[in-house]
């Protein structure tokens, strides 16, 4: 052999090389071909499986297609090499001469100390790096395919057996730890066109070691088989140590514990062939790796301080969910997660002992999270639940529930509660649809309510069902009214998040609900602070929306909750939290049969009187939805008629007053939906019309375009009387007066007048050319007596209650002058209409008594604000209206004319 290539100096790897090289027995110079060799040489596989790398692995990068795996590697008997194929300058025939396997032994030898040397920087070649850069693949390449001869030739019984031990020998006593840090470098985007000797080493190592366990196990040397399986996994772990330290720990969620697909495919060979070699010693992969995890632990994690554990655990199960999602893998090294059945029994992966000996160390948060994650998979996908590890959790849990979960930086503070109750439900039905969670922003309470429900959601479809009553009793002995008392705001959402997650991961909420309920129902409102009455308000209310999905009754727990409300004289701000469900809990149901009447109280007249408009708003369009849909056929046959009576009961009274009292758009779209529910619907609009006039002057337009839409059918009068009004208060170009017009148009009574209605549009009042018409209606010389009658009476009707026109308060705007000019107009165009004699309560009384010649005004007390101003406008106007009048026969009528001087003097 040739050891010039080594410096003299180097008598360290000198010695090391001959020890390793020389061992062999001294051949016959002669070759002798053995006779066990007779068997055809050029059959066998086309093709020598090698790793070939393609950079950093990831959780679901596929394997390569020309490596160990897909080629037949993991059964017990590989397929068999085809000789010509190999590297080696002999003839096939001529590789099965003792000699030439000797020479290709020492070969082997000294190539991997080539390798060994470069790399670990003992010594430096004395070849040009030129000419050693483009070979070492080819060093590497001649060792694994010396393996591939040694197992092709596994069955000859003179094949020496110091040949695999020497080399094995010289490859364990090199790879230390320090030595297996080659993995930074170990990895390359390049594959195996990569230069650098590192990775040829770290690739090499991984097929060396592979090969060898196949001729080993072949062998039948089962207790060196067995320590150099234990010496590989070992080598394997210090390996995926070294990378967990490259690791920040919110990275270890998305990155795979293997350094690249090779390391990765080494492992899954492993997996495969482990029960097969080892079945009969009742020996598994799982238990293998978990001494070897001891092993390192005690090598490489030395010390008793709580963050020499803390890390130890997370290598261990960011390790060990690696290892189990090798699974996911068919048998060609394809990643196909959903056809991969759960096989690992609970104990396989140790996670229940595992997870007590890690809460034990005192993890902060975000360890927690990282280690939630990693460790959910393995109870919900890829094995069996352990519910101890659910009890465990419980029991370190639910003495930190007045936590907030917090990592402490400004990305990690979060809003913690939702926003109302339905946003509860919302939240926790999204979070368990999921089949796995990554998001590091929940807390590692929330990942554990998660993995709760979704494993009660799965023990009963494996026949575990008592086990899920355990796990249950379990949650419900730590509470009690005391300890519920105690929580703080955190606490209570806490209690909600849990209780969510098990309502709604349970198949019978019936069963489960009730009980739920009451433990919430023990955090009475009256002993709470206020902020924890409104978290606790959302958590009821999440919990009765539950109730109205699932179609559960809710007498008891609406009695219950409004009781609650009482006693805390019905805060406005836990009021809200109520009424902020109601359109969902009505829109649930369907025969309104489970209580839901019981949700229109009193309570709500106290909300109204306190809160915002906004929060008015709101109820309303609850109450206008809930009217509609009473019409609807299941509601008809279920207990609509007690909904009807609750609205009747508690909504009528407090929309009479706000219809009057509030400007809100919601009430008469509200008092359109009571009179369309009312068989006498007409009476109940004419209270609204005729009652005093709202503070919104588009309210009673508003209620009879609501009324039209809805199909009622209202006298003429009252449509026309409120468009009058309407025309008093706003103007002839408001939206709402224009959408009544074709309405008014329409009506028999308007087209007797024969009005163009083009001219109510281009005209510059319409009063002007409706009370005009109606008053050249009356004077036509063809109208008898009691036409002029049926007149003065539609007159009457189309300005039923004007005194109540105009509000107090806008005595001195322009809204007033509009009224004095409606008076002028309808006494000047339909003064023998307006004027009925002996009667006080018509037009004509009413309007000199209350606006023009007050009682004030006829004792001599001059008028206040603008009013002598906007009378004076229209008194020539009044003048002529009174002039066709009879005031020669009629006293009444002479006495304003006799005053008209005193009037226009005092104006």
């Amino acid at each position: 052999m040739d050891y010039d290539l080594f410096q003299s100096d180097d008598e360290e790897i000198l010695a090391t090389f001959i020890q390793a090289t020389q061992k062999h027995e001294t051949l016959s110079a002669k070759m002798v071909v053995d006779d066990s060799e007779e068997e055809n040489l050029d059959d066998g596989l086309h093709f020598l499986p090698e790793f070939n790398c393609s950079g950093r692995d990831t959780l679901k990068s596929q394997l390569c297609e020309g490596g160990f795996l897909g080629n037949g590697y993991a059964q017990l008997d590989p397929p068999r090499s085809r000789l010509d194929d190999l590297c080696f300058d002999f003839a096939p025939a001529q590789l099965a001469v003792g000699a030439v396997r000797n020479y290709l032994y020492g070969e082997a030898c000294k190539n991997v100390q080539k390798l060994l040397t470069v790399v670990t920087g003992q010594q430096q070649l004395q070849a040009t790096a030129a000419s050693m850069n483009s070979g070492w693949y080819r060093v590497r390449q001649q060792v694994t395919h010396f393996y591939h001869l040694m197992l092709r030739l596994r069955g000859n019984e003179l094949l020496p057996s110091h040949f695999l031990d020497g080399l094995r020998h010289l490859i364990n006593d090199q790879l230390d730890a320090d030595a297996w840090k080659v993995l930074y470098f170990a990895e390359h985007n390049k594959g195996n066109d990569c230069q650098a000797p590192a990775y040829h080493l770290y690739h090499g190592v991984l097929e060396w070691r592979f090969l060898d366990l196949h001729i080993l196990y072949a062998s039948g040397k089962d207790q060196t088989f067995l320590g150099q399986l234990e010496r590989t996994l070992d080598d394997l772990i210090v390996c995926a140590g070294h990378h967990y330290r490259s690791k920040h720990r919110p990275e270890l969620i998305h990155s795979s514990p293997f350094m690249c697909r090779c390391n990765k495919e080494l492992w899954l060979l492993l997996k495969r062939l482990i029960p097969k070699w080892l079945g009969e010693q009742e020996l598994d992969f799982w238990t293998l790796f978990h001494k070897a995890m001891q092993r390192h632990k005690s090598l490489h994690f030395q010390g008793e301080s709580n963050a020499i554990s803390l890390a130890y655990h997370e290598l261990y199960s960011w390790l060990r969910l690696g290892l189990a999602r090798l699974d996911e893998y068919n048998s060609e090294g394809r990643y196909q997660p959903d056809h991969s059945p759960l096989t690992a029994a609970p104990e396989s992966f140790q996670t229940a002992s595992l997870l007590k000996q890690f809460l034990a160390n005192q993890p902060d948060e975000q360890q927690r999270r990282v280690y939630l994650l990693q460790l959910s998979p393995l109870q919900l996908q890829l094995g069996q639940p352990d519910t101890d590890v659910l009890c465990q959790l419980w029991e370190y849990f639910h003495r930190s529930l007045n936590c907030n979960f917090s990592v402490g930086t400004e990305l990690d503070q979060l809003p913690l509660t939702c926003s109302n109750g339905a946003a509860y439900v919302d939240r926790y039905s999204k979070l368990l649809s999921k089949s796995h969670i990554e998001d590091l922003n929940l807390s590692s309470f929330t990942m554990y309510a998660w993995m709760l429900g979704k494993t009660l959601k799965l023990l009963p479809s494996q026949g575990r069902s008592n086990q899920r009553q355990k796990l249950l009793g379990r949650i419900f002995s730590k509470f009690s009214a005391a300890k519920l008392l105690a929580l703080n705001e955190p606490g209570i959402h806490h209690v909600i998040e849990l209780f969510l997650c098990l309502l709604l991961c349970h198949e019978d909420l019936g069963e489960l609900a009730p009980k739920l309920r009451e433990m919430l129902l023990c955090l009475a409102l009256e002993k709470l602070p206020p902020v924890r009455r409104i978290l606790v308000a959302k958590g009821h209310m999440a919990l009765l929306l539950l109730h109205a999905q699932h179609r559960l009754s809710m007498d008891d727990y609406v009695s219950k909750l409004l009781n609650q409300l009482a006693t805390i004289r019905n805060d406005t701000e836990v009021g809200a939290i109520y009424v902020g469900s109601l359109q969902t809990i009505f829109n649930l149901a369907d025969d309104f049969n489970r209580g839901e009447q019981q949700l229109l109280g009193p309570w709500l007249a106290h909300y109204v009187e306190k809160c915002g408009q906004a929060s008015q708003d709101r109820l309303w369009q609850t109450l206008h939805y809930l009217i509609l849909r009473l019409s609807e056929r299941r509601a008809v046959a279920g207990n609509a008629s007690g909904i009807k009576e609750a609205l009747q009961q508690h909504i009528m009274p407090l929309l009479r007053t706000q219809y009057v009292s509030s400007h809100s758009s919601w009430l008469p779209k509200l008092a359109a939906d009571f009179i369309a529910l009312e068989k006498n619907g007409d009476k109940l609009l004419l209270g609204f019309l005729q009652g005093p006039e709202p503070i919104n002057m588009t309210g009673s337009a508003q209620l009879m375009l609501q009324v039209l839409e809805d199909g009622g059918r209202p006298s003429s009068s009252t449509i026309i009387q409120v468009w009058v009004k309407s025309l008093v208060l706003l103007n002839a170009q408001h939206e709402s007066v224009l959408a009544l017009m074709p309405h008014v148009t329409q009506l028999e009574e308007f087209r007797h007048l024969a009005i163009d209605p083009a001219s109510l549009k281009g005209g510059r009042e319409p009063l002007c050319a409706f009370f005009g018409a109606l008053g050249r209606r009356a004077q036509q010389e063809e109208a008898a007596a009691h036409v002029r009658m049926q007149l003065s009476h539609k007159l009457h009707a189309y300005v039923n209650h004007f005194e109540l026109w105009l509000p107090p308060d806008r005595s001195r705007s322009e809204l007033c002058s509009r009224f004095y000019s409606f008076l002028a107009i309808v006494i000047y165009n339909c003064s023998t209409l307006a004027y009925v004699r002996s009667k006080p309560s018509c037009f004509f009384h009413l309007a000199m008594v209350r606006f023009l010649l007050t009682t004030q005004l006829q004792a001599g007390v001059p008028p206040e604000g603008r009013l002598p101003q906007v009378v004076h406008k229209i008194f020539p106007v009044l003048l002529q209206g009174i002039g066709r009048l009879p005031y020669r026969t009629d006293a009444y009528v002479a006495r304003p004319g006799a005053t008209s001087s005193a009037l226009d003097s005092s104006l």
